[in-house]
């Protein structure tokens, strides 16, 4: 990605280790994977899909993948599918999304599928302009953009990183106000690191299912290096191969990368707890642009025509939020509180970022209850 010229200048004088921070600071990881289903997260291998037919579910050697997902109950094949979301972040933090539970959470745009996702996330309102996947910039300044201005970020200190080349679209207004990385983005030479360049090199080496999104383990790697490089305070990544995997039709293969996924989560929280900057003061909020179908014939599909694709999960751990676990009798949540909730943590009013926006999730904050 190219930087503009003020930005440029940012770098060119920059330190290789990050400012240490402040004892009020506090930072925010956001994660984003994209179109995974509440069935999948609240309750582990869907019996659904599992009795399906070969042809529906894609799942290629079924004694397999029940052997390593099913479980009797939906308590028990969720903790088996990702056991770090269940057994550690969870009880610690909150989930929100069950219907079951009488909390569900959706969208608020009318397209259900990824740009106009992300778009609510990061501006904390449907934009209605946003009715394609397309790789445009729009003009509505993003909770990334917010943070940078009002706390007066460096350009490093605001960081979003994925594997699909929408979503450094989605991250901002302008290009190059921050460090930017979509599918194949080099990283700028005076960000970079030996590691860094390896983990871009590699990206187009690795087949992907759709050539433009690249593969999510170097994508998370690449993440890693650059959080213990430059210690942002505010990162955006985002994943995209569980949306692959569904949209491939391969039940089994979205499993799969649900527990890698998973334990790429676990590296991530201790990672931030292995850190004098993060530890102890960093939100990390876990969510999902869109949902799926919800049946055999349609769950590897998610559009406006189809239902249960409005339906979508947060998660939430860090020092400031309650461990409350699962969430029940909280309806009324939606995709476009998101972005208030990130700045709740980070010590701003959403009120001056939008208006119009939603607010910050009731009960997310210590402070709240």
């Amino acid at each position: 990605m190219r930087f503009a010229p003020a930005v440029a200048a940012l770098f060119g004088g920059l330190a290789l280790t990050a400012a240490a921070a402040g004892p009020a600071e506090r930072n925010v990881v956001l994660v984003t994977l994209d179109g995974v289903r509440i069935q999948e997260l609240f309750t582990g291998m869907d019996p659904v899909i599992a009795n399906a037919t070969e042809a529906e579910s894609g799942i290629y050697d079924a004694s397999v993948t029940r052997a390593r997902y099913w479980r009797e109950t939906a308590e028990e094949r969720r903790e088996a599918l990702m056991p770090f979301f269940w057994k550690t972040l969870v009880p610690a933090g909150m989930v929100l999304g069950n219907p079951a539970l009488g909390s569900p959470v959706t969208v608020r745009n009318t397209q259900w599928f990824s740009y106009p996702g992300y778009s609510e996330i990061l501006t904390g309102e449907p934009q209605a302009e946003v009715q394609s996947n397309d790789f445009v910039r729009y003009p509505h300044e993003t909770v990334l953009d917010y943070a940078q201005r009002k706390l007066g970020l460096k350009a490093t200190e605001v960081a979003q990183i994925g594997s699909w080349d929408g979503f450094k679209y989605a991250a901002s207004q302008k290009d190059g106000t921050f460090f930017m990385s979509g599918a194949y983005d080099p990283v700028p030479a005076e960000l970079s690191t030996p590691e860094m360049d390896e983990l871009v090199a590699l990206r187009p080496e690795v087949l992907q299912l759709w050539e433009e999104s690249s593969n999510d383990t170097l994508t998370f790697r690449l993440a890693l290096s650059y959080l213990k490089r430059h210690q942002p305070r505010v990162l955006w990544l985002g994943f995209g191969q569980s949306d692959d995997w569904a949209h491939a039709r391969r039940y089994d293969r979205l499993l799969d990368y649900l527990q890698l996924v998973d334990r790429h989560l676990s590296q991530l929280w201790a990672t931030l707890q292995s850190m004098d900057r993060y530890r102890g003061r960093t939100t990390l909020i876990i969510t999902t642009d869109h949902g799926r179908g919800r049946t055999p014939q349609d769950w590897a599909e998610h559009d406006a025509g189809i239902e249960g694709s409005q339906d979508i999960w947060i998660a939430i751990i860090g020092p400031d939020t309650p461990g409350l676990g699962e969430i029940a009798g909280q309806p009324g949540i939606r995709q476009s509180d998101v972005a208030a909730t990130m700045l709740q943590y980070l010590g701003l009013d959403y009120r001056d970022f939008n208006a119009d926006g939603g607010p910050p999730i009731p009960g997310s904050l210590k402070s709240d209850r």
